[in-house]
């Protein structure tokens, strides 16, 4: 597989823009309680906020437990990728102000292989990677409905999904694009090298899962 990614509206791209009307959304603002918990379960396990300037190989990873990760989020695949995200990156971004648009429309502008994109204003304009991160606001990751059409999709593509959702939380912490060796934001992927163990070893349980889990509850 190969996968690109363009830098103005920064994305996983096949290409980048400004992310539309999706069909399901999550403000990751009611999502940073959870990250709160799980960061107070991992205890000295979890740290800091996110440097501005470095890139994690795919190598790096955080130390979090994969359990609680995926037991917070059920069986959402979109609630755990952007956990995860924020989890790898030690940071949440945009002060919590996200939203993420899954199952998104491409929109004019935007190339057909454009999977996943941000969006932001700055103080130096929209989509500008030069302003300083703490000044990015209205911050939208859009992730493709051509390419994720649904949680199922999302679940069975799991790997380079959470990835994209790592790519662009990146970008929204101010992050450019890489050419360091493992990068989770390299502008091209040839194949799964560059993704972080923590998506690896964290995945959404299946949704039969968790509606028997719910029904015991």
């Amino acid at each position: 597989m190969k996968i690109t990614r363009g830098e103005g509206t920064s994305s996983r791209d096949r290409g980048d823009h400004q992310g539309m009307n999706p069909l399901r959304s999550i403000t990751t603002a009611l999502l940073t309680s959870l990250v709160i918990a799980l960061t107070l379960a991992a205890g000295a396990q979890a740290h800091g906020s996110a440097p501005r300037s470095t890139h994690r190989s795919a190598a790096a990873h955080v130390t979090a437990p994969a359990k609680h990760l995926a037991a917070a989020a059920g069986s959402d695949p979109v609630a755990l990728a952007t956990i995860v995200a924020q989890r790898y990156w030690h940071a949440v971004p945009c002060d919590g102000q996200i939203t993420v648009k899954a199952e998104a429309p491409l929109v004019a502008g935007l190339e057909s292989s454009t999977d996943g994109w941000v969006t932001f204003e700055s103080s130096q304009g929209q989509n500008n990677l030069e302003a300083p991160a703490a000044t990015y606001t209205q911050c939208v990751i859009s992730l493709a409905h051509w390419q994720w059409p649904n949680p199922a999709a999302m679940r069975s593509d799991w790997n380079m999904f959470c990835l994209t959702v790592v790519h662009e939380t990146g970008h929204l912490l101010g992050h450019k694009h890489s050419l360091a060796p493992g990068s989770v934001m390299a502008p091209v992927f040839t194949n799964e090298d560059n993704v972080p163990r923590i998506c690896r070893s964290t995945r959404p349980a299946p949704a039969a899962a968790a509606r028997v889990r719910s029904r015991t509850r």
